[in-house]
């Protein structure tokens, strides 16, 4: 057998590279304002997003609008609490968070430098120099440890799920920070569109998974926000329409 350094180099090299300046600069990021209702304070939060990202992180999804809203309304779900995010993306439930006086705030998101950043940026817009709100990379289901280190190792009160029931093939390793990082009396929010209305059961089956590994399921909303994306086939109304449940541990009552 012929040793490494007698074989031939098949490998092109340089012939296929694009020469620099081939392919167009992406797009820049945008700023973009989240408006609350008067008289909460701020009234404006702003939120950069990526010009483009191959996890979707450019978007300001319904589903982060609708969650974001339902905490203004009802702020008791973070006030002195410990938050974390999963799959934050703009980090919109994030930062009303932090304005409602969240006790710990953590914002995660696939460990890519690029969305890291820019959740980064979105902080320091809305609450710089902040103790209480960090970013930190997370793949689903993996280093659960570097997580709880950011709460102090302790387990979060609140968990936030926005408009990842659609990424069918991650639900187990979602499943498993869900169970890893939610504290026995804490409540996990799950707040999403079916944007695919053909796959709707495909998407459910992240709330039955919840339910077979003993997790209690209630729904707490049902909001018509319009279709994310006009051109997307399907039923219009199935994606436009915006669903949240809530998973908790059943309760134990003593004898």
């Amino acid at each position: 057998m012929a040793s490494d350094t007698d074989q031939e180099d098949f490998s092109f090299g340089e012939m296929f590279e694009e020469p620099a300046g081939y392919l167009p600069p992406p797009p820049p990021s945008k700023l973009v304002e989240y408006t609350r209702p008067s008289p909460l304070d701020p009234r404006t939060i702003k939120i950069n997003l990526l010009g483009t990202h191959p996890l979707w992180g450019h978007h300001l999804w319904n589903a982060s609008k609708v969650f974001a809203s339902y905490i203004d309304a009802n702020p008791q779900t973070v006030r002195n609490k410990s938050v974390l995010e999963l799959g934050a993306a703009g980090a919109l439930p994030s930062m009303i968070a932090c304005a409602q006086k969240a006790r710990r705030i953590v914002v995660t998101d696939y460990p890519d430098a690029d969305l890291l950043q820019n959740i980064q940026t979105t902080i320091d817009l809305n609450f710089p120099r902040s103790p209480i709100i960090s970013v930190a990379g997370h793949l689903w289901g993996h280093n659960i440890e570097n997580i709880l280190e950011l709460n102090g190792n302790q387990k979060y009160n609140v968990l936030v799920l926005c408009d990842l029931v659609f990424n069918h093939s991650e639900h187990a390793a979602l499943m498993r920070s869900v169970l890893g990082l939610l504290e026995k009396d804490g409540r996990a929010f799950v707040v999403f569109t079916h944007h695919r209305p053909w796959l709707v059961e495909q998407d459910l089956k992240f709330l039955e998974r919840a339910q077979s590994e003993g997790l209690v399921c209630e729904r707490i909303l049902e909001e018509y926000t319009g279709a994310m994306f006009d051109d997307d086939p399907g039923d219009e109304r199935v994606r436009g329409t915006v669903h949240g449940f809530v998973l908790s541990y059943p309760v134990i009552v003593a004898d």
